[in-house]
């Protein structure tokens, strides 16, 4: 709903009646993930998408029937294998989509909270006596998490849309190679942080496109961030001054990627400094050195793409799977 957030706040600031669909379930292959909306106004307007075409005529005819007066209902369409050709998918598979009216009182609290990245998620009853019933919350399992999925309670399901803050991207060391990642950091949706303990590297010209600037030890920092399951930790110092403190740190925090710049010698030699300082192996594996996916890479936007991918990659599991979760 995020990305069309903007319109919404205008169909009502008209005063337009809006229906909303949301794919709250996916089985097999799929276009679009759990919480992937399309948005009908009473004037036959639309944003946004569900199935990346195949299923929305039938989802739009839906959202019609709504506004018009009818139920909220629970839709489940099979996408064959002719038709998820046609939007890039290898087999067919299922949409389970809830199509129901927007409550225009929800969407200005949601957009505030959403641009002062504020944790906030909507709870939507999608089956039972209070089907359609929506409210906003600020805490639970699925949002700490950052996560759509479906809750089941005693009176029923409940789908939580979930608007996390940015996670946080760490990247440690003010050298060449730091302006790229933290590019592509941002691209990828993170609030990134760049950290060396020298001034005279840590300035906005050399780094334009980030969210924060520290001068500061890096494990000094890192003692103090916001750290969590969705943080990347990216340490481009490749000096063990920095990294064997630095690394210390980062492996007592739950942070889903620890990633370390440096050849084969050099992770080997830092390795076991850490080994020394009574790190174990099943802390050390956590740490991707040297990071990035093996792609060859050399230039500084390489080793940004493949540091990206490594990062996709780690996180993937766990931002596609299909969530049920126990009541919030």
């Amino acid at each position: 709903m995020k990305e069309i957030l903007d319109t919404l706040e205008r169909w009502t600031a008209e005063g337009l009646r809006v229906a909303t669909a949301t794919v709250v379930r996916t089985e097999r292959s799929a276009p679009r993930d759990p919480g992937a909306v399309l948005a009908v106004s009473e004037r036959g307007d639309v944003a946004g998408s569900v199935t990346g075409g195949c299923v929305e005529p039938a989802v739009y005819e839906e959202a019609r029937e709504v506004l018009s007066g009818g139920a909220p209902r629970l839709r489940t369409y099979g996408i064959a294998d002719e038709e998820a050709f046609e939007v890039g998918l290898p087999c067919g598979g299922t949409v389970h989509i809830f199509v129901d009216t927007l409550d225009p009182e929800l969407v200005a609290p949601l957009a505030k909270a959403i641009r002062e990245e504020r944790p906030i998620a909507i709870e939507t009853a999608i089956s039972g006596p209070g089907i359609g019933t929506k409210r906003l919350v600020s805490d639970g399992e699925l949002l700490a998490r950052g996560e759509n999925g479906i809750v089941e309670t005693d009176d029923g399901e409940l789908f939580v849309s979930s608007f996390a803050p940015r996670p946080n991207m760490y990247v440690f060391g003010a050298v060449d190679h730091a302006a790229a990642v933290a590019e592509i950091g941002r691209f990828l949706g993170f609030r990134v942080t760049i950290c060396d303990a020298r001034a005279r590297f840590v300035t906005p010209e050399r780094f334009p496109n980030v969210d924060e600037l520290v001068v500061e030890w890096p494990d000094r920092f890192l003692a103090q961030a916001a750290v969590d399951e969705r943080t990347a930790i990216c340490v481009l110092t490749h000096d063990h001054k920095f990294d064997v403190p630095l690394l210390r740190v980062a492996l007592g925090t739950p942070a889903g990627y620890i990633g370390a710049m440096g050849s084969r010698r050099t992770n080997e030699e830092r390795a076991e400094r850490l080994r020394a300082e009574g790190v174990d192996e099943e802390q050390l594996a956590r740490v991707k050195a040297p990071i990035g996916l093996d792609i060859g890479s050399r230039t500084p936007s390489e080793v940004a793409v493949a540091v990206a991918a490594e990062i996709v990659a780690t996180f993937s599991p766990s931002r596609r799977k299909q969530v049920v979760a126990s009541p919030t």
